[in-house]
Order: C-alpha cells, then structure tokens, then sequence
C-alpha cells in the first residue's frame, strides 16, 4: 500500500515488509521479506535488512504497523536516519493507555468506559491492549491479569469506524470516514478484516470527529497520516476509542483519489504542509481474505485483477493466515458489497482449491 502509493509521486522506495508480496515487490525499487514473532520485529534482523537495502543513511525511513509495541526500536532506527511520521516518544504516548484517556478526559473528549482494574470488569468488558494492531490485541474479560498496557473498556453494540487525516502538528486535515469490519468468530473476533467508506454517519456526529481530532492535534502536535477509531453510544454520542499515529490500512480507500497518493501528502504534512485532497469519487471497499486449509501459492495461479497483496510463487499460507486481499467500488454501498461476496466467493471456487 504504501510503495504503490508512493510509485505515483515517482518517489523510489526500498521496502521491508512481512509478506513483501507480489505487488510490493513489483512497486519498490527493491524488497525484503522479514518475519516476526508473536507480532514483534527482531532488532537484530531489521537492522541488518536496513542497513543492506539502505546503506545511505541519508535516506529516509517512513514506518507503517509493526511499531506500536516497540516505540523503542523506532527510537534507536531514529538516532541515525530521518525518521518521516510521528516521533517516537508521540508513538509511545499514544498506546499507552492511561496517558491517552487522561488527556482525552482533559479535553472533554468523549470515550468509552475504560478502567485500569480486572476485578471490576465483567461480562459486558473486553481487555484491550495498548499496542495492539487491528484488533489482534481484543479479547473478552477474564480472570486472567492484565498485561502492562492493558485495560478493561466497557463493549458497545454496533459498528466500528474510524477517520483518516492528515495533520501538520497545529491543523488537521480530514481524508474520510469508514466503517470497519472484524473477523467475528470465537477465535479472533475483533481482528481487523477490512473497511468501507462510511454511509451512516450524520452530519453532528463528522463534525465531533473532526473537533476531537483538532483538539489532540494541537494538544500533540500529531503529524502526517493518521487514524482515529471511534464507535456510537446507543444514544449516538462519539466515543473515541483509540489513535493510530501512523497510516494506517484505510488509506487503500483515497488513494486513487490523490493524484501523487496519500505517501506524498503524508511526507508533506509531517513537514508542516497540508496538501488538498479531493472527494472519494466512488464508494470503495476492501476485505482481507484468509486461508481456510494449508495453501501454497503456484505460478501458475490466475489472480484477478481485483486481487491485491498477493503471495509469491511458493509461500506457505498456514489456515486462518491471509492470504490476499479484495477490493470493490462501485456508485453505492448495496453494489459494492454485493461485488465483494460475488468475488469472494469466485476465489473460493478457483485460487484456493487449484494452491490446495
């Protein structure tokens, strides 16, 4: 997502990324596929794979997901190479719990039930994580402890959405609105699992976002591409949930609509410039697709083009692991989430029993 995006302002990009899939590898000037463990990178390893793409250490590093639990890396990657995005100390502050929701109480920004303390909790809790990425992190209350940055936040019905934004440190720019989708099994039911553009929200309810958003800009001095998570109160009111200081995946949205893409704005904006981005010109969608078996990805797979993050020849997809995802647009929400089923199914019937 990000070195497609950044393809477009003619920006070369050397990329280190999980899965360095197919499109990542055809986008970047050059890729590396690095691993981790238990959603943490090795120190050791991303280091080497830095220091071999980029031996210059004039060229700059923008950062995506994989950092929230390890600010501290980012930290010592910054010493030497101009880190583009937040800064490490803001990543830092925004995933630490009981900081945010302070200062969220200081501004009078409206947030969901949130306490420090398992035995208060109950059925109608959920432990959520600090630093956790797309809802890995969620679980339901339980009498197990809690961990350093977790926390107990009442559950709320309906569905979850989110604002992506561009800010300079002092202002804040909106990008748009999506409604995102989790897993909703028993296993991981709150895994992030895709987004839409948002349809529902009214007018009263953008325009909290929005004030939130201003508010912790300036009380931060947030920079770049960000997010913002938030649900609806069963009377409608804006509880915010969290900040993602950093793009995040619901820029796959608006790109298209950027004519440099969003990594161009998104450098702009971290060094004190907001640049001007058009409405979305159609409603889009994407949804991450997971293996239902053990797959592994063939030569000779025909992938349709709606298709993206796609293996290369020879990855082993293991059951309940991603294994590409799918994207739809269309002229309302009822014609793009009907192209979605309809092609989710048709990758059922042709890519994964012909990798089976």
């Amino acid at each position: 997502m990000l070195v497609e995006s950044a393809k477009k302002a003619q920006i070369n990009t050397l990329a280190i990324d999980h899965y360095a899939d197919r499109e990542t590898r055809e986008a970047a000037t050059e890729a590396m596929a690095l691993g981790h463990a238990s959603g943490r990178f090795d120190e050791t390893q991303l280091v080497a794979a830095i220091d071999h793409l980029a031996r210059d250490d004039q060229i700059p590093m923008i950062y995506g997901s994989g950092f929230d639990p390890q600010p501290d890396l980012l930290q010592k990657l910054s010493k030497n190479r101009e880190i583009i995005g937040n800064p490490p100390p803001l990543l830092r502050f925004f995933k630490d719990p009981r900081r945010f929701f302070h200062l969220l109480q200081q501004l009078k920004i409206p947030f969901p039930a949130t306490r420090f303390d398992l035995a208060l909790g109950g059925d109608d809790w959920l432990v959520k994580s600090g630093c956790s990425e797309g809802g890995k992190g969620v679980r339901f209350c339980a009498d197990k402890p809690l961990g350093p940055l977790e926390y107990l936040q009442q559950r709320l019905s309906g569905p979850a959405y989110s604002a992506l934004f561009l800010a300079n440190g002092r202002e804040a720019r909106i990008i748009g609105f999506n409604t995102l989708w989790n897993q909703g099994d028993l296993e991981r039911p709150f895994l992030f699992v895709g987004a839409i553009h948002a349809s529902g929200l009214k007018g009263h309810q953008r325009q909290a976002i929005t004030r939130s958003i201003r508010c912790l800009v300036q009380a931060t001095g947030l920079r770049g591409m960000n997010s913002l998570d938030f649900m609806l109160s069963p009377q409608g009111e804006v509880l915010v949930m969290e900040v993602n200081p950093r793009p995040s995946a619901s820029m796959a949205l608006y790109d298209d609509d950027a004519p440099e893409g969003l990594v161009a704005a998104h450098i702009r904006a971290c060094r004190g410039h907001l640049s001007p981005i058009g409405s979305p010109s159609k409603i889009r969608a994407f949804r991450v697709i997971t293996a239902r078996q053990n797959i592994v990805a063939k030569a000779s797979d025909k992938w349709p083009s709606w298709c993206q993050d796609r293996p290369v020849d020879d990855t082993v997809i293991d059951p309940d692991q991603p294994l590409c995802t799918i994207r739809a647009e269309g002229s309302d929400e009822a014609e793009v989430l009907a192209l979605l089923d309809e092609r989710s199914a048709l990758l059922e019937r042709t890519i994964v029993p012909a990798s089976a």
